[in-house]
């Protein structure tokens, strides 16, 4: 893939919290994201000696990690999707006629994202795809700003804020919290064609770490890599 091509953000539904079964619902952003912020915080506990007038603050645990994103959502027809971009005229006779519907694409959206599961009783489990950044996450906030209107009062333009909580399964949990933690990047997905000796030598430059990898996975037959699984790549220690 050429690195000029421009790569959208794409947000994929699952089921379960192992990232195994997909929901068949995914949304590819219409524009990506300016920036986005990332959340690391800390839960503490406030104590008292007797007779102290101040209080001791100690660690209690880890809060998970959480993103924060806006997403755009246009009708006005300025912004083509399937990565058009920008009409080169914004005249009003060089926009299109059928113009995106802003609230069926923001419903598409929410779907994705914040829609409630009746089997699990939550919304559902979310991967954020985009270039390297590859996140395992739950919605835990949304915030619609409609900014523009038609003169029927319909929404022409909207701007949603999203805040992702990081979610991991108890293995993985259990595999990462003995080790130093990997980050956001460091979760990858087996393409057809990948074998773990070529993913370490993109994540590390180097392949000669396959074997503490497949180690660090618990993988037993990492010559045959099946498509679809999901590979941690720890910080390697030289």
């Amino acid at each position: 893939m050429s690195s000029g091509q421009l790569l959208k953000m794409k947000l994929v539904a699952y089921d379960d919290i192992g990232f195994t079964t997909q929901s068949g619902d995914s949304y590819e952003v219409l524009i990506n994201p300016e920036s986005y912020a990332l959340t690391y915080a800390s839960e503490t506990s406030d104590k008292s000696a007797q007779g102290s007038s101040e209080s001791i603050t100690s660690f209690n645990k880890r809060s998970p990690q959480s993103l924060t994103f806006k997403f755009l959502f246009d009708g006005t027809g300025v912004i083509q999707r399937g990565g058009g971009g920008l009409l080169s005229g914004l005249a009003v006779p060089g926009l299109p006629a059928n113009k995106p519907d802003v609230m069926q694409d923001y419903q598409n959206f929410k779907s994705v994202v914040y829609q409630y599961a009746g089997d699990t009783h939550q919304p559902r489990f979310v991967q954020l795809q985009w270039g390297p950044l590859l996140y395992n996450c739950q919605a835990t906030r949304m915030t619609i700003t409609f900014k523009l209107f038609n003169p029927d009062g319909s929404p022409l333009r909207a701007e949603a804020e999203c805040t992702f909580q990081g979610v991991i399964d108890e293995v993985k949990l259990a595999a990462i919290e003995g080790r130093q933690s990997p980050d956001l990047t460091h979760v990858r997905t087996v393409k057809d064609g990948d074998t773990l000796p070529l993913i370490c030598y993109r994540e590390y430059g180097d392949s000669k770490y396959y074997y503490q990898v497949a180690q660090f996975n618990g993988l037993t037959d990492f010559k045959n890599l099946q498509s679809g699984t999901k590979i941690i790549l720890p910080p390697i220690t030289t």
